[in-house]
């Protein structure tokens, strides 16, 4: 925390930024850097004359947490977990702990799936989830926690599950792309927000294609792909025409992204084996209204260039031999543009670019 002329500011040194704060968030800044308890903190608010300070408090700590600017010095519970939970994700065997009714209601159906495919493998790392003072705290390993809001902790475990796959050597880079496979080829789906990779994934696991994942995409040093299994991400626009596609499939627990969009998340019929596959057809969406759904050729080279703006790796840029891989898996796929309206035409067209079941 700092003032200019009179201006409270919190300084986030690991995104070079600074925060202008009202007066209330520079009091709640201040007197955490003086170490000031949380339930504390929640009575000098109140005396202030903000109410209900428990729901103010969790709402500003949960943003300051999130943008990296505050952690919480709580430490997990040392007592037995409400729940254990092992999964195996991205070739990783890792375990969620909770230690809070509200988070295992919240948070656990996300990953339940992932359990029935838990390897042997040593546990990568532990994730726990607890409460404290009324709030939602979450950490890895027990290092420092974050403070989460109940809406959002489902989505924000999921992204820190992600980065830490991100951050895994083993990995060259990871692709934002969805994925399906067919008779043991990936089929990439990729596009700008909004193309509709999601939704289309979904139309697609009723015409003979397996699941790997709506967003993200890890490609290995040999140019294969395995897709992180999170279960598909649906935003609350499209939730009366999934839940007609797919009638008792959509969980009814809303969660609300970082970014403050509600979603939903849809189980999944037909998940695919979590290990790599070569990587057949790559396809970026088009969404035109209106129009009938066709596949416009793509130079690979095009496709490398969207696929690099939007891709990640853990030394945060794309090594000579990472970037050698992708060109040399895009050259081998075939590789087209779809512009489409209607779902199921688009489906019915992919399939038979993709070859019969």
């Amino acid at each position: 925390m700092t003032f200019i002329d009179d201006q409270p500011i919190i300084v986030s040194r690991s995104r070079h930024a600074l925060f202008e704060l009202n007066q209330i968030a520079g009091y709640i800044g201040c007197r955490l850097e003086e170490g000031v308890s949380l339930p504390q903190l929640a009575q000098e608010v109140v005396e202030r004359g903000f109410t209900p300070a428990s729901a103010m408090l969790k709402t500003v700590l949960a943003d300051w947490s999130q943008s990296g600017l505050v952690h919480a010095t709580n430490r997990p519970p040392v007592s037995s977990p409400l729940l254990l939970q092992q999964i195996s994700l991205g070739g990783r065997s890792v375990v969620l702990r909770y230690h809070d009714e509200a988070l295992v209601r919240h948070v656990a159906p996300l990953f339940t799936h992932l359990q029935a495919q838990v390897s042997d493998r040593p546990i990568d790392a532990t994730y726990h989830l607890w409460s404290a003072h009324d709030l939602c705290l979450f950490s890895r390993d027990e290092g420092h926690a974050s403070v989460l809001q109940l809406n959002q902790a489902a989505t924000i475990v999921k992204a820190q599950l992600t980065q830490d796959i991100i951050n895994d050597p083993r990995w060259s880079l990871a692709l934002h792309a969805g994925c399906v496979s067919r008779n043991g080829q990936a089929l990439l789906l990729t596009g700008h927000p909004g193309a509709g990779k999601t939704t289309l994934i979904s139309w697609l696991l009723k015409c003979d294609f397996a699941y790997h994942g709506d967003d993200i995409v890890m490609l290995d040093s040999r140019g294969r792909v395995q897709g992180l299994p999170f279960l598909p991400t649906i935003k609350s626009g499209a939730w009366p025409m999934m839940g007609l596609r797919y009638p008792g499939q959509l969980e009814t627990q809303v969660h609300w992204r970082p970014d403050r969009r509600r979603v939903r998340y849809l189980s999944v019929p037909a998940m695919a084996e979590q290990s790599p596959v070569p990587v057949g057809w790559i396809v970026k969406l088009r969404r035109v209204r209106g129009a009938r759904a066709q596949l416009v050729p793509q130079h690979p080279a095009a496709l490398i260039k969207h696929l690099l703006s939007e891709a990640a790796s853990a030394s945060g840029e794309a090594d000579p031999l990472a970037l050698d891989t992708l060109i040399r898996t895009v050259s081998a796929a075939r590789t087209c543009e779809l512009h489409y309206d209607d779902l199921d035409e688009a489906a019915a067209l992919l399939g038979t670019f993709c070859g019969a079941a």
